[in-house]
């Protein structure tokens, strides 16, 4: 799946990179646009491209209800054995999906990218790495260096067992990885190479994230309390 919110510049060359893997590939497989509410062409682009293709299908959003949601709508509708997670700002290679499907094939019931070379703002970088150093790794014991990396695979009965609700959070995805290993499945980290966006601009506010996601944290530490005890138990 593609998540998009005002990617008129991107969604397009994009739909076609992947279509163009598949088809180099021999890969079955669709590609689900989910369009978050976009307010530009976005949206237009989104449903020529499923006409354009038989193999491209788009849900849209009717107002902006956040990636959460976008993710979750993507699990619900996807067809396929393996769902991928890609953001439709090209910063990601489609050409690398085939190493997410072999880690899949390999028996991981979840394979995440690390950008190891991130092109985003220092700012961002710091954030993150702070983030995961200190709540991933940390707090709940998981060896990942990129949780909030916006390249996944998931097994597609695993993402729908997830119980991924983001009702309540202002941003759960920040939290699928710790979702996931509570849920007790197994996941994997490739490392992926990263671009700078080569149009349009991102919506995420670095001022306001850290605030969100220590809010998100402490909702999520209550309502999964005794799953992170039996995990901590565990020795992870």
């Amino acid at each position: 799946m593609l998540l998009l919110k005002n990617e008129e510049g991107n969604v397009g060359p994009l739909t076609e990179d992947i279509l163009a893997v598949y088809r180099d590939q021999g890969i079955d497989g669709e590609v689900l646009l989910v369009d978050d509410g976009s307010t530009d062409r976005s949206g237009e682009i989104c449903d020529q491209l499923a006409k354009d293709h038989p193999n491209v299908r788009v849900v849209h959003h009717e107002k902006n209800l956040g990636r959460s949601y976008a993710i979750r709508t993507g699990f619900q509708q996807a067809k396929g054995d393996v769902v991928i997670i890609m953001d439709a700002d090209r910063q990601y290679e489609p050409k690398q999906i085939p190493l997410f499907l072999a880690k899949i094939d390999e028996g991981y019931d979840i394979v995440t990218g690390w950008r190891k070379e991130r092109t985003d703002p220092f700012v961002r970088r710091l954030i993150s790495r702070t983030y995961n150093r200190f709540i991933i790794r940390r707090k709940f014991g998981l060896e990942i260096k990129d949780q909030n990396s916006g390249f996944k695979a998931f097994r597609r009965e695993k993402a729908l067992a997830l119980g991924f609700d983001p009702e309540g959070y202002q941003g759960l995805h920040r939290f699928i990885l710790p979702l996931a290993a509570l849920k007790g499945m197994t996941i994997t980290e490739v490392p992926i190479v990263h671009y700078a966006r080569p149009s349009g601009s991102s919506y995420i506010k670095f001022y306001t994230v850290p605030f969100i996601t220590l809010r998100d944290y402490s909702k999520f530490k209550k309502d999964h309390k005794d799953e992170i005890a039996t995990l901590r138990g565990k020795g992870r």
